[in-house]
This record gives structure tokens, C-alpha cells and sequence, in this order.
């Protein structure tokens, strides 16, 4: 992968990981999604059910193991996620749909029905989930940048404010990326 902004040395004994590799600064594209899902390390099921969650959800690493069973609920053809929990505030926007036939989201949908009622359905610690996520895919961020940025591309920045409840200041960020992408598109386009 050539989408590595800096480099870092890990800090010993936080837990957090390795970032030898740097800081991913491109997004994941869905056959890079779909290679690690199928090739990736998972201990456990329900580990790879929350890696795909997070990456369409595009939640923060921290925000996933505060999910319970009743925060979804689903139709014929689509899996709900009604509570959007932030780490600041207590903003909460729409409910996330899923489409049920997207790749692994029927891995998401086993795990929330064989969560108990009350239950949390990833009941990690942020540290556990970051390894998970690590194992995988490397860096924590990754699929929150990927979602953002896929969102804003292909549907604006006001609609990636409704999915995420980011101020609009906290996601220009996100929309230089894409613009940035298009800049580099347009530059192969030229003679």
C-alpha cells in the first residue's frame, strides 16, 4: 500500500500497536475491504462482524463496544443501526441503513441475533478493538476515513454530516481528500 502519510515510532507499553507503516491517508477501496475480510486473522466471528460494521458504519474504534442489541433492528432489506453514539456531545443522527445483501453484513446481522436482549454486541474494551481492527487492516482510522470520504464523493458533504454528526469544520478534512482525489484524476486526464 503507497497510502502512508508519515512515520512513527509506537510508544512502548500502550497497547496501541505498531505504526511503522505510518499514518493511511488514501481510503480503502472495496476490493482491498473485501481481500482483508477474506484473508484476515479473526480469533473469533464476531470479531469479523465488527470489522465490517465499523467499516460501513464508519464509527470510531471507541463508539463500537457501547452498541447493544437494541440499537438495531432490520426490515426485509435492511439492517438498522438506530443510536449513533459520540464521543462528545450527545448529538444523535438518523438511523444508519445497511443493506442486508451488502458483503458481510449478514455476518453483522447473525451476531446482533445471537446478542441477549440488553447485551452489548461487541462487548470489548477499546484496546481489544483496536487489535482486532490492527490484525486486519492496520490502522484504526482507516475504515472511518474511507465511509467519510466515500460518503462525501459520492453524495456531498451535507450528507456525510447527517451519517457521521460532524460539524461541517470537522469534515473539510475529509472533503480535501476528495477533492484532492479528483485533482489527481484530472491531472492524468490532461495532454
Amino acid at each position: 500500500m503507497e497510502n502512508y502519510l508519515f512515520f512513527k515510532e509506537s510508544v512502548k507499553g500502550t497497547g496501541m500497536g505498531n505504526y511503522k507503516e505510518g499514518k493511511i491517508t488514501a481510503p480503502l477501496s472495496d476490493a482491498e475491504f473485501r481481500v482483508g475480510m477474506d484473508s484476515g486473522h479473526f480469533v473469533k466471528s464476531r470479531h469479523k462482524s465488527m470489522l465490517a460494521f465499523l467499516h460501513y458504519s464508519g464509527l470510531r474504534r471507541s463508539e463500537i463496544p457501547r452498541l447493544r442489541k437494541e440499537d438495531f433492528h432490520k426490515t426485509k432489506d435492511t439492517l438498522y443501526c438506530d443510536i449513533r453514539l459520540r464521543m462528545k456531545g450527545s448529538q444523535v443522527t438518523p438511523a444508519l441503513p445497511l443493506p442486508l445483501d451488502a458483503p458481510y453484513v449478514d455476518e453483522i446481522v447473525k451476531c446482533v441475533d445471537h446478542t441477549k436482549k440488553g447485551q452489548k454486541v461487541w462487548p470489548y474494551s477499546d484496546k481489544t478493538v483496536y487489535n482486532i481492527v490492527h490484525r486486519v487492516f492496520k490502522y484504526p482510522h482507516y475504515h472511518r476515513l474511507s465511509r467519510v470520504t466515500w460518503i462525501i464523493e459520492h453524495y456531498g458533504i451535507l450528507a456525510a454530516r447527517s451519517w457521521t454528526g460532524l460539524s461541517l469544520q470537522a469534515l473539510e478534512y475529509y472533503a480535501g481528500i476528495v477533492e484532492l482525489k479528483k485533482v489527481g484524476e484530472g491531472l492524468l486526464a490532461t495532454p
